[in-house]
């Protein structure tokens, strides 16, 4: 209690301490019992032991007016807020100088609080802050504590091992030196040196002592634990884990080869960057993929080299504080030696990463798959031709289905002339001799006439042909395949879709050149895409799309040269199927038919009039009948693969 006032404070402070005692005493003699009965029967929660005292850091300047933990009571009412310091300052042996900001009054009631408690939290109701220099406090306002240098009185350097200098002077600055703590300096008061990572702070002693804390606490080397995978890809692994259990903070996830991030030399690149390749080249900084140091024969060898799947940052700005900038956790991936790192983090969260790869890094089942593709094909004709045949000396003619009323031709292949008097115009009898006039042409010489000196005949023959044709093509693909993964077996060939012609020319009159491109297809056969799932209980599950197609017809065109025919168009006959779910038994059989093609084409040909009588028209008629069938069958047989380890465990767990 403030009694013990020496000779030379005044009266009037006299008084104001003599009526905090009485205040003091009468409050504490009436409820001293109750008070002590109260704690008694409050039952306090027991805080958890990990969360206790892990992590505590006191923000309020470490102060210490005195050094002893002697306890005070207090009870004020309005009074003099610069009166109340000074009687602090004159118990803890200090002086005091106020500042023209302190002004004010106080009320309190403070029971068995230490000297320097009671300090602080005056000062901290009346947003005030305080400095200790040499035995004298200098108290003054918040708003003018930060336009004053007073408190920048030594520059003290610290060093910084492991994280970034720069981003732990922004978290002081922003959390601890701007936010009006007692005893600390209350401005942007902390810099770095970029060469050698160390902290430069403008203060006090005290703001050096509260840095050195907080930086032994942040600053410590970060977590690197590597794993390994057996039964997937380090890279898809490393993406599972970057978006099932990082996807809220994750980003800068990889694309495909990764690309050098911008950063100095060696892992430079590990932590400001995404999809970041380590270990890929010497020094120099690097931007964009491309490197200034190394040999290209240097570039061209690649050991070990890693790739950032992702990277998590948890970044949160909250009521002016702000988190320490940076990356808490990165996601890296090895292809070559079959590895993942995760780097920075927790040990619970490396923890959930090992149960994330145990629960996932199992071996995929795989099925041995037998496809069988049949196609059964029959071809049949039938023909019923009447071929007919008049010899006069007057008119030779025959008819058939073939090619109608003609001259009639004899074995040598000359023609018979049609007329019914005198002589054809340029014809020939080969038999007699007689000849008409030649015009000395060179075509109607090649057509030679002769005129028929025989016996008057007519002649009826029947053609009657029955032909029939069966052809079987086999294809037997078998495969392995892996559960989820797609599976293509192709027995397609090449072929010319279209051509296309361009004429060459050159400055050389009457020289020229075709210049011709051609577009391949490549989809003429059978091509059979199979996704499949394999179940614990001896079943797969396949998604199937098998693929059939052949050249139907090929449409040609005139050369642009003006000799020969060109491909103009490919047209292609196709049965496909896209089947979903098909689920089959371990060891049977699956058999997909009816996938039927068939084409009949019928021609008749018959002499005008008479193949039109009934019963009797018949004999002068012609007809061709011809029929093309063909059925796609397909045949899947899945045998799941199980090794010695699998058995033995499906043992175990029986």
């Amino acid at each position: 209690m403030f009694i013990d006032r020496k000779q030379k404070k005044t009266k009037s402070y006299f008084a104001v301490a003599g009526a905090c005692t009485l205040a003091l005493a009468v409050t504490l003699g009436c409820c001293a019992s109750a008070y002590a009965a109260m704690q008694a029967s409050v039952s306090r929660p027991a805080l958890r032991t990990e969360y206790k005292t892990a992590g505590n850091i006191p923000l309020d300047g470490a102060v210490e007016l005195t050094n002893g933990n002697r306890k005070i009571n207090v009870s004020l009412r309005e009074s003099d807020l610069k009166q109340t310091l000074r009687m602090i300052a004159d118990k803890a042996g200090l002086n005091i100088i106020f500042h023209s900001s302190v002004v004010g009054t106080v009320t309190l009631d403070l029971v068995n609080v230490t000297l320097n408690d009671a300090f602080k939290m005056i000062l901290q109701a009346n947003d005030l802050t305080y400095f200790l220099d040499k035995g004298t406090l200098v108290v003054m306002s918040r708003a003018a504590s930060m336009t004053s240098d007073i408190t920048k009185q030594n520059m003290m350097t610290l060093p910084v091992k492991y994280a970034d200098a720069s981003k732990l002077a922004a978290f002081l600055n922003s959390n601890v030196f701007s936010r009006n703590r007692p005893g600390l300096s209350n401005g942007q008061i902390v810099v770095t040196n970029p060469q050698t990572n160390e902290l430069i702070i403008f203060g006090t002693p005290n703001d050096y002592k509260m840095a050195q804390r907080i930086v032994a606490k942040l600053d410590t080397p970060p977590k690197n634990v590597t794993f390994r995978v057996n039964h997937t890809t380090p890279k898809e692994m490393a993406e599972l884990i970057c978006s099932s259990l990082f996807s809220a903070g994750s980003s800068n996830k990889s694309g495909g080869g990764g690309s050098s991030s911008k950063g100095s030399g060696g892992f430079g690149g590990f932590m400001t960057g995404g999809a970041a390749e380590l270990g890929g080249g010497g020094g120099g900084s690097s931007s964009g993929g491309s490197s200034s140091g190394g040999s290209s024969l240097g570039d061209s060898i690649s050991l070990g080299e890693g790739v950032v799947a992702c990277s998590v940052s948890s970044d949160v700005n909250a009521n002016g504080l702000v988190s320490l900038q940076g990356t808490a956790l990165t996601v890296t991936y090895f292809p070559q030696k079959g590895t993942l790192s995760i780097t920075g983090g927790s040990d619970s969260q490396a923890d959930m990463v090992r149960e994330f790869i145990a629960a996932n890094d199992k071996k995929q089942p795989q099925a041995y798959v037998e496809v069988q593709i049949v196609e059964l094909s029959e071809t049949g004709s039938k023909e019923f031709q009447n071929t007919w045949a008049l010899l006069t000396p007057f008119i030779s003619t025959m008819f058939d289905g073939d090619r109608g009323l003609r001259p009639y031709s004899n074995a040598a292949g000359e023609s018979s002339a049609i007329f019914f008097t005198g002589r054809p115009f340029n014809s020939y009898s080969p038999a007699t001799g007689d000849g008409g006039e030649s015009s000395g042409d060179a075509a109607a010489q090649s057509t030679r006439y002769f005129r028929y000196h025989g016996k008057n005949t007519v002649s009826w023959s029947i053609n009657y042909l029955i032909e029939n044709g069966k052809g079987r093509m086999l294809a037997n693909p078998k495969v392995m395949v892996t559960n989820g993964k797609k599976s293509v077996i192709n027995l397609t060939s090449d072929y010319v879709k279209t051509t296309e012609e361009e004429i060459m020319t050159s400055g050389t009159v009457g020289t020229a050149g075709v210049s011709r491109t051609y577009e391949i297809g490549e989809d003429n056969g059978i091509s059979v895409e199979l996704v499949p799932f394999i179940s614990p209980d001896g079943y797969v599950t396949l998604n199937l799309m098998p693929n059939y197609a052949t050249i139907a017809e090929q449409i040609m065109a005139p050369s642009s040269t003006g000799q020969g025919q060109i491909i103009a168009a490919t047209l292609l006959q196709r049965r496909n199927l896209e089947l979903s779910n098909i689920r089959i038994k371990d060891g049977e059989t699956l058999v997909l038919g009816g996938l039927i093609q068939e084409e009949e084409h019928k021609n008749v040909s018959k002499l005008p009039f008479l193949g039109d009588l009934p019963v009797i028209g018949s004999i002068f008629r012609s007809t061709s009948t011809s029929n093309d069938k063909s059925e796609l069958v397909i045949m899947i047989t899945p045998h799941i693969i199980k090794d010695t380890e699998d058995m033995a465990s499906a043992g175990e767990n029986l």
